[in-house]
């Protein structure tokens, strides 16, 4: 279900939604990752920003 563009400001921005495609290619080129797999993170880890930043950023230091 897509956000309600008449609510904003932080709590808004606290939560990612794996169903905007322009949130999910955001995260995608913040952190160099194909957008399938954020996708996934954000299904996965559910809708907190900070959850799924920090899983991707554990990823990625993982892979290193």
């Amino acid at each position: 279900m897509p956000d309600d563009k008449k609510k904003t400001g932080k709590p808004d921005r606290d939560l990612v939604s794996a169903n905007e495609p322009y949130e999910v290619a955001y995260i995608a080129k913040k952190h160099e990752l194909p957008s399938t797999l954020v996708k996934k993170v954000i299904e996965q880890e559910g809708p907190s920003r900070k959850k799924v930043e920090n899983y991707l950023d554990q990823m990625k230091k993982n892979r290193k």
